[in-house]
């Protein structure tokens, strides 16, 4: 496909496009970037046909964010990834994905209406060679130094909403109990131990169901097994009313690490 025909499917789908110079992300002369980019055909024809020019999407305007998870330099985003995967949750692989020119990936997400995402590099912690592009990307078959990007797999018409673990570390949510200083963002942990100190009810079955939740979630993140059980039992002991008997708790706990493990077997 021709950027002059990427340029028309676009605008088919309501998506802001734009026109930077051959070979290059940034704008042409006398154009303002993203900036002017366009929701319609009408500059399609001028802006590509019989051109070299490279084609971007305005993502604000288009309602849409991208995950771009680099591998050039010393970058090792995909490795990263998996962390992130681990500690946060997945993102969903039926979407738009696009190859990058260094051989990183772009992942496609729709932001819901109203919500103001930022870009961020770096994203969800230090070096981890994956941004957050939430104003503007080059796509396919833009061409950087020879190289150009290209499709992967889903299309326009595939793009999924972004996971809500992802809206929030592009929103900048602060947790509230954030306090004073640098502020701090709600992550897994956080979430996890705000569900610790809320505890159980009195319902015998569902302080059961509490703990070996809690169990799972700690095994999940890489805690060693030693410590969950010795947390397992300050949590009961502190936060669990009436706690439960050491030897349903032993039970739990028991059950919990069996189940990992016959999982890790099968991996």
């Amino acid at each position: 496909m021709t950027t002059y025909e990427m340029a028309l499917e676009l605008a088919k789908r309501n998506i802001y496009y734009y026109p930077t110079a051959p070979g290059s992300k940034s704008g042409m002369k006398d154009t303002h970037g993203f900036s002017d980019a366009v929701n319609d055909d009408f500059m399609a024809s001028e802006w590509f046909q019989e051109t070299n020019n490279n084609i971007g999407i305005n993502l604000k305007k288009s309602g849409l964010m991208v995950v771009d998870v680099d591998m050039h330099g010393n970058g090792n985003g995909r490795h990263n990834l998996l962390k992130v995967f681990k500690t946060y949750g997945r993102l969903p692989d039926d979407t738009l994905i696009e190859r990058t020119p260094h051989n990183g990936i772009h992942f496609f997400f729709k932001v819901p209406d109203g919500t103001d995402v930022k870009s961020k590099t770096n994203a969800f912690f230090d070096k981890s060679s994956i941004d957050l592009m939430c104003n503007n990307i080059l796509i396919a078959p833009s061409t950087i130094n020879g190289s150009s990007y290209a499709h992967v797999s889903g299309s326009y018409d595939d793009i999924k909403q972004a996971p809500t673990w992802l809206l929030e570390f592009a929103q900048d949510k602060p947790a509230s109990n954030a306090g004073f200083g640098e502020p701090r963002f709600k992550k897994y942990t956080g979430a996890l131990l705000d569900k610790i100190v809320k505890g159980a009810s009195l319902d015998e079955h569902n302080r059961n169901t509490f703990l070996t939740s809690l169990a799972g979630s700690m095994l999940a993140v890489g805690t060693d097994a030693s410590n969950v059980y010795e947390l397992l039992s300050v949590i009961n002991q502190n936060f669990i009313s009436p706690p439960l008997p050491q030897k349903e708790l032993d039970t739990i706990y028991s059950s919990v690490v069996s189940r990992e493990l016959r999982r890790l077997k099968v991996k």
